[in-house]
């Protein structure tokens, strides 16, 4: 990546990630994975705070390891890590709030969300029908997989927590990021 700086996730994301492994697989389990990386890669993780930046590897290494470490799926675990994330990011008044908000201004808010977690790209929403929104991330070619795994997970979590179901997304590689292809019923 000449010229380019390896892309990041946020540190207030990943302190509150690390908080909720915890949680789900015990400290034990997370210490063991944090011990199992290189040493600067551990460093990272355990100095970070609410206003650095992660290398997005380093956090992908560390569910990788944690994977390894509890014997489970480390896309699994990060899915549902990314959910938590969301649901308490999101509660009391605001979930309130959502169930009210219509699909054009839910959709609309996405890239709110979207660069609270990410310094790099661009998050273009857009409804397409009702019920259906394209929602494009653009100016991040060769968006990385935690990336894009991380932030489906977050646009599936806001619209099930404002009262949408059946939500469903399907992504779609693009030559300046990826497009997510989302329905759901209202």
């Amino acid at each position: 990546m000449v010229g380019q700086t390896e892309p990041t996730i946020s540190g207030a994301l990943i302190t509150q990630h690390r908080a909720i492994l915890v949680e789900i697989v015990g400290e034990p389990v997370l210490a063991r994975a944090l011990a199992s990386l290189s040493p600067a890669d551990r460093e990272t993780l355990v100095s970070a705070t609410s206003v650095s930046f992660i290398p997005i590897r380093v956090a992908d290494a560390l569910y990788r390891a944690i994977g390894r470490e509890s014997g489970r799926d480390y896309v699994a675990i990060h899915e549902q890590v990314s959910r938590m994330a969301v649901d308490r990011a999101l509660k009391t008044i605001w979930r309130l709030l959502l169930r009210f908000t219509s699909d054009e201004a839910l959709v609309a808010r996405t890239p709110v969300i979207f660069t609270k977690a990410f310094p790099q790209g661009v998050l273009v929403p857009r409804i397409v029908a009702p019920g259906r929104a394209e929602i494009r991330v653009v100016e991040w070619p060769s968006m990385p997989e935690y990336a894009v795994r991380g932030t489906r997970v977050a646009i599936e979590s806001v619209l099930r927590l404002a009262g949408r179901s059946n939500v469903k997304i399907t992504v779609e590689p693009s030559p300046d990021g990826c497009i997510y292809h989302t329905s759901w019923v209202g």
